[in-house]
C-alpha cells in the first residue's frame, strides 16, 4: 500500500505539523472563491442578459454539473492511477491552474450574452478544470491525514476555515463595491468578487510548494468492475454518498436562489451582497466550534447537529417579519452562515473510511472517492438548481417583478433546505456506529513532524 505522509518508519501515525496544515489550507483559496459564483451569482446574471431564458438557464448549469459530475470519478481514477513521484497532487493542481483562470474570465466578461450552445461547452470545460484541481487538493488532505481520524478534522477544519475566511474577504469586495458604486450592475459585483483570483491562485501555489510531497507507488488493485462491485456493496460508502447528496441539495437551493430571495422576499436587493457576505462572516466565527464538535463527537453526530440547527433557523427564522428590515435580516443570516459546516464532516468522512476502502480493494482510492463525492455534490447542486428554477417558472415568478412573488420565492428557498438537511441528519444516524467513524480519542504530540 502506499505510504502516506504522518507515517512513521515503525508504521505508527505521526501528527502533521501545525506549518503543514496551514499551507495545506492556504492552497484551498481559489476553489472557496470560483466554486460559489457558479451557484449563487452566475445563474441570476446570465437571466439577466436575456439571451438565455430562465427555465433554459436552470436546465444549462443542471447539465453542465451533471456533465461535470460524471468525468469526476475520471479524474479521481487518473489521479489515482497516473500520478508518480514525490507530490503528484501538486502537479495536477498547477496543471488545472491556468485553464481554470482563463475560463472563468470568459464566464464573468461575456457569458450574459453568449447563446446556449456556446455557453455550454465553456461551462463544461470550467467544471472538468475546477474539479480536477479540487479533488487533486482533497486527496491530498486525505493523504496527510493518513487514516487519523483526529487529523482528518484538524486538517478539513483548518480548510474550511481558511474557505470561509477566504469568502469573508472575496465577498467583501461585491458588497463594497455596490456600498460605492450604488447603481452599479450585478456583473460589476461579479467582477469585483472573482478579481481576487488573481491573488488567491498565485498563492495557493506557492502554498502548494510547501506543503510536503507523498510519495506515490501505482498499485493496480483487481480491476476496475470488481472495485465498482465492492464499492455498491459497502454500506458506509453509500451512505456517505448519499449525505453528501442531500447536504448539496439543500445548500444549493439556497444558494441558487439567495440573489431572488434577497430581492423578492427580504426587498434588500441594494444590499444582497452585503448579507450574502455576512452568511460567510458568520461561518469564519463558528468554524473553530464545529470542529470541535467534529473531534469531540465525531463527524456523524457532528453533522447531525448541523442538520438540526439549521432546520430550527430555517424555520423558525422564516417566520420573522424580515421583509425590508435590514438589521434583523443581517443578523438572521449571519447567524445562519454559522451553520453551513456539512463538508468539514463529509470530508473527514471520507478521509477516515478511505484506509477501510484500501483494504478491501487492494489499493489506495483516495481520490476516486473524493470524486465520487464530489460527483454526488455536483448532483445535488445540479438537482436543486433544476427543481428551483422549475418551481420559480411553474409558479410564474419574474426576475423584473420580483417583489410580486416575495412569499412563493421565500417557500422554496426555505422549503427545499430543510427537507434536503432533514433527510441528511436522518441518514447521518445509520453512520455513528460504524468502526471507522469512532472518535479516536487518542493524544496528539505537541512536537510534530518536519514538514
Amino acid at each position: 500500500m502506499q505510504q502516506g505522509i504522518g507515517t512513521t518508519a515503525e508504521g505508527g501515525d505521526a501528527n502533521i505539523s501545525r506549518r503543514t496544515a496551514i499551507y495545506y489550507s492556504a492552497s484551498v483559496g481559489p476553489i472557496a472563491i470560483m466554486g460559489l459564483p457558479l451557484s449563487i451569482y452566475l445563474p441570476p446574471y446570465i437571466s439577466d442578459g436575456g439571451v438565455v431564458a430562465v427555465a433554459l438557464v436552470g436546465l444549462m448549469f443542471s447539465l453542465s454539473t451533471l456533465w461535470d459530475g460524471l468525468v469526476d470519478p475520471l479524474i479521481g481514477t487518473m489521479i489515482d492511477r497516473k500520478s508518480k513521484g514525490d507530490a503528484p497532487h501538486r502537479r495536477w493542481m498547477a496543471r488545472a491552474a491556468v485553464p481554470l483562470v482563463l475560463l472563468l474570465a470568459l464566464l464573468v466578461s461575456i457569458g450574459d450574452r453568449l447563446e446556449f450552445w456556446a455557453l455550454l461547452p465553456l461551462l463544461l470545460l470550467y467544471y472538468s478544470c475546477y474539479s480536477l484541481f479540487d479533488v487533486a487538493h482533497l486527496a491530498w488532505g486525505s493523504a496527510l491525514s493518513n487514516g487519523r481520524s483526529e487529523v482528518s478534522a484538524r486538517l478539513f477544519g483548518a480548510r474550511e476555515y481558511t474557505a470561509k475566511f477566504v469568502l469573508v474577504v472575496a465577498f467583501a469586495a461585491p458588497a463594497l463595491a455596490q456600498y460605492l458604486i450604488p447603481d452599479i450592475s450585478l456583473q460589476g459585483r461579479i467582477i469585483a468578487y472573482v478579481s481576487l483570483v488573481a491573488i488567491a491562485m498565485p498563492l495557493a501555489l506557492l502554498a502548494n510548494r510547501k506543503v510536503p510531497g507523498r510519495p506515490v507507488a501505482i498499485e493496480p488493485g483487481f480491476g476496475w468492475r470488481k472495485e465498482l462491485k465492492l464499492s455498491l456493496q459497502s454500506p458506509s460508502l453509500l451512505l456517505i454518498l448519499l449525505v453528501q447528496f442531500l447536504n448539496a441539495f439543500a445548500f444549493g437551493a439556497m444558494a441558487s436562489t439567495y440573489i431572488f430571495f434577497a430581492e423578492a422576499y427580504l426587498r434588500l436587493d441594494q444590499y444582497g451582497s452585503l448579507l450574502l457576505f455576512l452568511t460567510f462572516v458568520g461561518g469564519a466565527i463558528t468554524t473553530p466550534l464545529w470542529v470541535y464538535a467534529a473531534r469531540k463527537l465525531g463527524k456523524p453526530k457532528g453533522m447531525m447537529l448541523m442538520c438540526s440547527t439549521l432546520i430550527f433557523l430555517l424555520i423558525g427564522g422564516l417566520q420573522l417579519p424580515l421583509a425590508g428590515q435590514l438589521l434583523p435580516s443581517a443578523i438572521y443570516t449571519l447567524i445562519l452562515g454559522g451553520a453551513f459546516m456539512g463538508l468539514i464532516f463529509i470530508f473527514g468522512m471520507i478521509a477516515d473510511y478511505a484506509p477501510v476502502d484500501a483494504q478491501i480493494c487492494g489499493r489506495d482510492r483516495t481520490a476516486f472517492i473524493f470524486a465520487s463525492g464530489n460527483l454526488m455534490q455536483k448532483f445535488g447542486n445540479a438537482s436543486a438548481l433544476a427543481i428551483s428554477y422549475w418551481l420559480l417558472g411553474y409558479f410564474g415568478f419574474d426576475p423584473s417583478n420580483a417583489e410580486a412573488h416575495g412569499k412563493t420565492v421565500r417557500n422554496i428557498w426555505g422549503g427545499l433546505p430543510v427537507i434536503g438537511w432533514g433527510l441528511a441528519g436522518i441518514i447521518a444516524l445509520f453512520l455513528v456506529r460504524q468502526p471507522w467513524a469512532q472518535v479516536q480519542q487518542l493524544p496528539l504530540p505537541r512536537k510534530a513532524m518536519a514538514g
